[in-house]
């Protein structure tokens, strides 16, 4: 409202045509309503919130599918050393430098990891043991001193302490002792390899079959 006083000396009023104080505040009002109502960043948010998770499973089934590879792995290597085992046979003897066939049958793992030669994903670089175990066709007792006869069980065991998922926060380093084996029958006397040649590989044998 403008006031203006005329030349008589008489006061007049006269009411501004242009938009009240009100109107002016009114498209502010909207526009911040506007801007609570707008969703563009809740998506980012939420992707942030489920992002670790969905890493963690991912890099989990990755972890287990690796494992499962391992012990595939394991289980061959162990069903190659007891066919070698149950005919006396050591391919390691004829060996530039000749080893043990628990040594050859360790050398046959394609994982430089499962070999440890290499940390990988492990905790530390460790590499899986190899046992050859000879036990008794009539009881299963375990055979702890001479050679095995024919017709008793032959029994390798390839293991391999696997830790899980290194680098994430769980507690006592969670790991599993994954284990290929393979149990036949003796066709012929072991003079080529010995259960005692366990300790070469770090390999133990159960107490029965």
């Amino acid at each position: 409202m403008t006031i203006t006083r005329s030349p008589a000396g008489t006061i007049q009023a006269r009411v501004a045509s242009g938009p009240s104080a009100g109107d002016r505040d009114r498209p502010l009002i909207r526009r911040a309503l506007g801007r609570t109502n707008d969703e563009r960043g809740t998506a980012l948010a939420e992707l942030a919130l489920v992002m670790p998770i969905l890493l963690l499973i991912l890099l989990g089934m990755i972890d287990f599918g690796k494992a499962i590879n391992y012990w595939i792995d394991e289980t061959h290597l162990a069903n190659e050393g007891a066919r070698l085992a149950v005919v006396n046979n050591n391919p390691g003897a004829g060996l530039s430098t000749p080893v043990r066939l628990q040594q050859y049958i360790l050398g046959q793992v394609d994982s430089a990891e499962l070999h440890g030669d290499v940390v990988g994903t492990q905790r530390t670089a460790h590499s899986a043991t190899v046992a050859i175990c000879l036990y008794h066709a009539a009881d299963g007792s375990l055979i702890t001193t001479g050679p095995g006869a024919v017709g008793d069980t032959v029994e390798v065991l390839v293991r391999y302490s696997y830790n899980w998922l290194r680098g994430f926060p769980f507690p006592g380093n969670p790991a599993t002792t994954i284990t290929g084996k393979s149990a036949m029958r003796l066709e012929a006397v072991n003079t080529n390899y010995s259960p005692t040649d366990n300790n070469l590989t770090g390999g133990t044998c159960p107490g029965s079959a």
